[in-house]
């Protein structure tokens, strides 16, 4: 009966502990909502279920463009936030994901993140559509 109890005890901290709600774990990766730009379009790839990140960690972003159709000009913007309505650029220009057809993976990481939220502003320009993909992760917290 002894065992039983502490099994039972166990197994309830360990669903106690489970980050279930979370969508982004230490050393772990989470993929960006899919979403595609089309002509003059604002958007942005977001984390689904989305949790404040209360650490400094080193974060890393992947953004997976595919032209779809035209030539449309993408730009993409890393950003964060502190409280998830105010939003900041994470360097001071956009990168080009997608130049008139042509496009190109674009891989970010910043060794001091010190944001609770994270997103990718994406501005397209000119005629055609682009479809977004990507993943966003944290490595262990710089302490």
């Amino acid at each position: 009966m002894k065992k039983l109890i502490i099994i039972l005890f166990a197994f309830a901290l360990l669903l106690g502990s489970a980050n279930v709600v979370k969508s982004q774990t230490e050393n772990g990766y989470v993929s960006f909502t899919a979403l595609s730009t089309s002509g003059t379009d604002t958007d942005y790839l977001i984390i689904p279920s989305a949790v404040a990140i209360v650490k400094n960690y080193a974060v890393t972003i992947l953004v997976v463009p595919v032209n779809t159709s035209g030539t449309a000009t993408v730009t993409a913007m890393p950003q964060y936030s502190l409280d998830g309505s105010n939003w900041y650029d994470l360097q001071a220009a956009a990168d080009t994901v997608n130049n008139a057809g042509t496009v190109a993976i674009k891989s970010y990481f910043y060794t001091d993140a010190y944001g609770r939220y994270y997103r990718v502003k994406l501005v397209s320009s000119g005629t055609g559509v682009t479809a977004f993909t990507g993943k966003f992760g944290l490595k262990k917290p710089n302490l």
